[in-house]
């Protein structure tokens, strides 16, 4: 049993500033949780029986390696269109260990079992060569990404590597690589040392890179993304990062095969039934890094193979169970809206009237164009004084779910004093006026050539913030905007038709907080918070 599987992992908190985190968690809440996840659909694999599977780094095959009747009989299955269809060859005779390059074009298996060969084809399985290894065939086989290198050796070495297809084998060092990457990088986990190690020449000389992170771990093609279940580096193991607990993850199972994209953002982890009532579990993924996981769905994975691209927009999973499924991506989609299109009443601001809506969101980001309206700021009274009001704008989002939530943007047509700035909710049923300016995200930007104040929120279907209040796949959504009045220092923001009641412009005095993006009050909470802690700490010293 590795390392992995045998950690344990202990901390304490304070509950006065766990209690303090938790809620401040919760005020940020919409805006940490990750919203895309991955679809999964079922694929057909002629025959069944499926000992190896791989995906393309590139995405572009899905490979099998399939056990005939008989152990040793071999066939070699390839799709090119996503498991629709598939390709069948004769693999070389109990062929084990599939291992492929970016595009799939080369693969290499390890020989029959007792047999000191590998089996290499470089035109994607349809023909194969049959040179000699220098090591036995259950020893451990690598291959780099692009396909140049080769190599071979038992833990402790001596390590053998091959630049020419296993046609020739040099001995290099005694460390036997984790990985192995283009252009002679690679990186072996000493277990033994709890050491980090890597090597830039082909494994001749080794020089240590961490220490007290080693572990059995996935590795990113281009190496530098390792994730060992626990841990997650992005920079080749040189500093490690905690990742969030998984929801197939207990005391009766633990991870088996994990995966990491190349830039860390993408993981995936499978369990393997341990302790005394074992049970499996759906594959869990995370799109952010290991902040937030998901399951696949309700499907177990019961042992089988699985593999990421790249880029980790597709997993390819194969489960002893026979299920086997292609999970894709699926990456929030932005629609936008120019606002100055539509004709504006009087008492609506140039910054409102003129400007942009941009919704994203996996599910809700259909923009309905005929419902998109600016509107007068007559008869609006804001909830604090000194308040101008800019006028607002009214608009619906169609959903493909209900329930779901979108990420809205609107792109004012000027740049204020974002301290300054306020947004609103209105209920047409009971015409009460919500600051929801804590809620949002107000930021000064550059937009295709333009300064812009945008203002950020979310919106969920069927909540508070959906006018309707009901959970119907429609999210219409009344927002106005405001600025605080501030008589000494008047100016006019550029976009803007008038100057609305002195609003201080970028750059202008606004104690610090004009241009970092962050809300008031979020920042009064923080504030609130860390005095608070000072008191409880002060009373107990």
């Amino acid at each position: 049993m590795s390392s992995r599987k045998k950690r344990k992992i202990y901390g304490g908190i304070s509950i006065f500033f766990a209690a303090s985190v938790i809620s401040l968690a919760a005020m940020f809440a919409p805006f940490a949780k990750a919203e895309a996840a991955y679809s999964w659909k079922d694929i057909t694999i002629p025959g069944g029986n499926v000992r190896e599977s791989r995906i393309s780094s590139d995405g572009s095959k899905l490979i099998v390696l399939q056990e005939g009747a008989t152990f040793n009989d071999r066939k070699l299955l390839v799709s090119t269109d996503g498991g629709a269809t598939w390709s069948s060859s004769t693999a070389p005779e109990g062929a084990m260990k599939l291992l492929t390059n970016t595009d799939g074009s080369k693969l290499v298996v390890k020989g029959k079992y007792g047999q000191n060969n590998i089996h290499v084809s470089t035109d994607g399985g349809n023909s194969w060569t049959t040179p000699a290894a220098p090591v036995e065939s259950d020893a451990g086989l690598r291959m780099s990404p692009d396909g140049s290198t080769l190599t071979k050796c038992r833990y402790g070495g001596p390590l053998f590597v091959s630049r020419d297809n296993g046609q020739a084998w040099e001995q290099k060092g005694n460390e036997c690589p984790n990985a192995v990457f283009n252009n002679g990088k690679m990186i072996y986990m000493d277990q033994y040392d709890d050491l980090v190690k890597q090597s830039t020449d082909y494994g001749v000389t080794w020089e240590v890179i961490k220490d007290g992170a080693a572990d059995e771990a996935s590795f990113s093609t281009n190496g530098s993304g390792i994730f060992n279940g626990t841990k997650l580096s992005v920079d080749g193991g040189r500093s490690w990062n905690s990742v969030s607990s998984m929801p197939g993850q207990s005391s009766d199972n633990g991870p088996e095969h994990l995966g990491v994209s190349d830039d860390g953002k993408r993981l995936f982890a499978t369990f393997e039934p341990r302790g005394s009532s074992p049970t499996w579990r759906p594959v869990n993924t995370s799109v952010d890094g290991g902040k937030t996981w998901q399951d696949w769905g309700n499907d177990i994975f019961e042992g089988g193979s699985i593999s990421m691209t790249a880029d980790g927009s597709k997993i390819f999973a194969v489960a002893d169970n026979n299920i086997y499924r292609l999970g894709t991506l699926q990456l929030p989609q932005t629609k936008t809206f120019d606002v100055g299109t539509k004709p504006a009443p009087a008492n609506t601001d140039n910054a409102v009237a003129k400007s942009t809506i941009a919704a994203k969101s996996l599910r809700c980001y259909d923009i309905v164009a005929s419902s998109v309206k600016p509107l007068s700021a007559d008869g609006i009274t804001p909830t604090e004084a000194r308040v101008k009001i800019l006028g607002g704008l009214s608009f619906n989002i169609n959903c493909t779910q209900a329930s779901a939530s979108s990420d809205i943007t609107v792109s004012l047509a000027g740049q204020y004093d974002i301290s300054k700035v306020r947004v609103y909710k209105k209920d047409s049923a009971t015409a009460n006026l919500q600051d929801i300016t804590s809620q949002a995200v107000i930021k000064n930007e550059t937009i295709a050539g333009k300064s812009v104040t945008t203002v950020s929120y979310k919106a969920v279907d069927g909540a508070n913030n959906d006018d309707d209040h009901t959970a119907n796949s429609v999210i219409t959504d009344p927002v106005y905007f405001g600025v605080v009045n501030d008589p000494a220092s008047p100016a006019t923001p550029a976009g803007a038709a008038s100057n609305p009641a002195g609003i201080t412009p970028k750059g202008g005095k606004s104690g610090g907080l004009a241009n970092t993006g962050a809300s008031v009050w979020a920042i009064g909470g923080l504030a609130i918070v860390a005095i608070a802690g000072g008191i409880v700490l002060k009373r107990y010293i």
